[in-house]
């Protein structure tokens, strides 16, 4: 398992590119990478959960199962050296055999420098008040949006120096997105997610 940083022009890559990213870089770096099984084999590599596109971290995680155990340390700086501007490898660890990341907390901070604290703060009270937070969900399958609750899934929210804070569950259920937050609080949510930063992921 790998933690990394993301930051720059990259984190408006997606999902699929930043997958697309590492799976070079560890080619790039010699790292003994299992591939699956079939006519068209994959390295098994998993980004546990995923970052929304434009959203800077520095809590980011990847997961790469490999054909033998490896030295975690090693591993880390030969695949620092071969990852792109942007992106910081920040540690590693071996995972036990049966051990699953399975993420319950997200740590969110969002700049907003175009409103008063006051008025900041008022949003925010209205919002911890409120036994429900409604909004439309876009999908695939739902274009025209399907009504979710965020509310529960709201732990904490407050005004800090640099904007506001907040933390978000992550259940069976699903989670809030950022920016559905930020939407909440009076901020376009289709363009405020390079405006986000994730701060701290809690795995169970």
């Amino acid at each position: 398992m790998f933690a990394y940083s993301i930051d720059g022009d990259l984190r408006f890559i997606s999902h699929h590119d930043t997958l697309r990213l590492f799976r070079r870089a560890l080619a790039r770096a010699d790292l003994p990478v299992r591939y699956s099984e079939g006519f068209n084999p994959h390295p098994r590599i998993m980004i546990p959960l995923p970052r929304p596109v434009g959203v800077a971290s520095c809590a980011e995680v990847i997961v790469v199962e490999t054909e033998h155990p490896i030295e975690p340390e090693d591993a880390l700086q030969r695949l620092d050296r071969q990852t792109p501007e942007g992106i910081a490898m920040l540690s590693s660890r071996r995972l036990a055999l049966a051990e699953h990341l399975q993420p319950i907390q997200v740590r969110y901070q969002f700049d907003a420098p175009d409103v008063s604290t006051v008025n900041l703060s008022a949003r925010v009270r209205n919002l911890l008040d409120s036994r429900t937070a409604i909004v439309q969900r876009l999908g695939p399958k739902n274009p025209k949006g399907r009504p979710f609750d965020v509310r529960p899934f709201i732990e904490d929210l407050r005004v800090t120096e640099d904007g506001v804070g907040f933390t978000l569950r992550v259940s069976q259920d699903g989670t809030a997105k950022p920016a559905e937050v930020a939407g909440l609080l009076g901020y376009d949510s289709a363009t405020i997610n390079h405006r986000i930063r994730r701060l701290e992921v809690l795995w169970r």
